[in-house]
């Protein structure tokens, strides 16, 4: 069963209460295991009370980010319904993201380690070094599977695509290359933003990113010249570079105040070296969290591939996927949120309750949508999908309503894990959910179950299976004593 009180520290001793999470300095005080690396400071006995207040002033920026990164799913799926071929390139982009998002992996994680490490100067030009490296890494992998012969391995003998989905899918995916690079990039700034409470200029960009979007879809679409899912990668790689060089901008303000706050009577005062193998050692696990737990998503396309009228299937999906994304995109946010916040027993008690609530909230919100039928008249009206379309993805959104929650609880223990660098402990949570997703798609296509309602099951209990492990991986850490 699982516990989530006993995240709070409650189940420690009374002098381990008195300085919650931390451990043993030199100065006979105790300190968080970042500060105790980060600083040479002795800690004050007990740190500010957290407040809802002060949490929302830095989560809201970040939730509204991610909602309009949301909105780019519903732009996409508007723009190839409205153009010839809709339901086989809605497939298509189906497994474009599925695929981009893999590949990219490397990268993804560099949001939650830039927050995490990005405290002074130095940490920050060796957090940008190493970002530089992964960018090159993840579009050179990136032009491998699109460029070269890998593309047909996968597409047919790995993923078992349809033949007209896969010859969909190659020109778009080549046109993506530069998506990761992008991605890279600006995740490490807003990293250092969000460090240093600076979200609200994350949403700005993010703004910019989603009108990006929207103005190169919608014009080429009026074109009439290109295919929908070509015309949708296009507007992706677009929107994120543009998102790119705004973060770069703004950034560089904030790069040059972290000098200044190093800067201690007129003498510089220099966090412990942070050197590229304990980077490497943070931040690996995290990538191979996000690899794993990014294979669901091929997964899922191959398993609908394999399902009963599989194109209908692929379809409906990623139709759903357009208002899932919307309606839980926002505890997505919550992990950097704790990262930056949790410092003791009571602020993790206080953390602990905003994602739940957040979460019970975005569930809600997904129940009344799907059972009022707003969702059916959303994908019709708003998407333009086709009646069959819609009724396939209405059943897939309604099977997935527990999903937010999970996915608030799971943000929470994340972030208290990272926090404490049990960051391999996230990856083990996350290969045990792999394994639950597979063995359960695997069963409901031996079965011959309906598609989207055997892949949102197997999503659910796989996420269910993931948190699971992740909250038994924080009961059973060894506990600190006291001096």
């Amino acid at each position: 069963m699982l516990c989530l009180g006993s995240l709070d520290g409650d189940n420690e001793d009374q002098d381990y209460r008195s300085a919650p999470h931390r451990v043993p300095g030199a100065d006979g005080g105790y300190h968080s295991p970042i500060e105790a690396a980060t600083s040479t400071e002795p800690l004050p006995a007990r740190a500010p009370d957290l407040t809802s207040g002060r949490i929302l002033r830095l989560y809201t920026p970040l939730a509204l980010s991610w909602l309009m990164m949301a909105v780019e799913s519903p732009i996409s799926v508007a723009i190839i319904s409205r153009l010839p071929n809709a339901r086989i390139d809605t497939a298509a982009f189906l497994v474009l993201m599925s695929v981009s998002l893999w590949i990219e992996s490397p990268v993804i994680d560099l949001l939650a380690t830039s927050t995490t490490l990005a405290l002074d100067p130095t940490r920050i030009l060796l957090l940008r070094r190493f970002t530089l490296w992964l960018m090159l890494l993840s579009c050179a992998v990136h032009a491998l599977v699109a460029l070269t012969p890998l593309f047909d391995w996968l597409a047919y003998r790995v993923l078992g695509l349809d033949a007209v989905v896969g010859e969909a899918l190659r020109v778009p995916l080549a046109i993506m290359i530069p998506w990761s690079a992008c991605i890279g990039w600006r995740r490490f700034l807003q990293g250092v933003l969000i460090r240093h409470h600076r979200t609200r200029l994350i949403s700005v960009g993010t703004a910019l990113r989603v009108a990006t979007i929207a103005i190169v879809g919608f014009s080429l679409a009026a074109a009439g010249s290109l295919p929908g899912v070509q015309i949708v990668a296009l507007g992706l790689v677009a929107s994120v570079f543009v998102e790119a060089v705004f973060v770069h901008w703004v950034s560089r303000e904030t790069l040059r105040s972290v000098g200044s706050f190093t800067e201690v009577g007129g003498k510089e005062e220099s966090s412990p070296r942070l050197s590229l193998r304990r980077l490497i050692a943070f931040h690996a696990p995290l990538t191979a969290t996000t690899l794993v737990l990014l294979s669901a998503s091929p997964i899922v396309s191959a398993a609908l591939a394999r399902a009963p009228d599989a194109i209908l299937a692929m379809a409906g999906f990623q139709v759903s996927l357009t208002l899932l994304w919307m309606l839980r995109t926002i505890v997505f946010a919550l992990p950097e949120v704790v990262i930056t916040l949790y410092r003791d027993a009571e602020s993790a008690r206080v953390l602990r309750r905003f994602c739940i609530v957040i979460g019970a909230w975005c569930t809600v919100a997904m129940l009344v949508v799907t059972l009022s039928g707003f969702d059916r008249w959303f994908f019709i009206h708003v998407l333009a999908t086709d009646e069959p379309t819609a009724a396939t993805a209405h059943v897939a959104l309604l099977a997935s309503a527990l999903l937010p929650l999970i996915g608030a609880l799971q943000s929470y223990v994340r972030g208290v894990l990272t926090v404490h660098h049990m960051t391999v402990a996230r990856l083990s949570a996350v290969a045990v959910g792999l394994v639950t997703l597979g063995l359960a798609l695997w069963i409901g296509v031996t079965a011959e179950w309906p598609g989207v309602i055997s892949s949102a099951i197997a999503v659910t209990v796989s996420l269910a299976a993931e948190l699971w492990v992740l909250v038994e991986a924080w009961r059973r850490r060894p506990k600190l004593q006291p001096a």
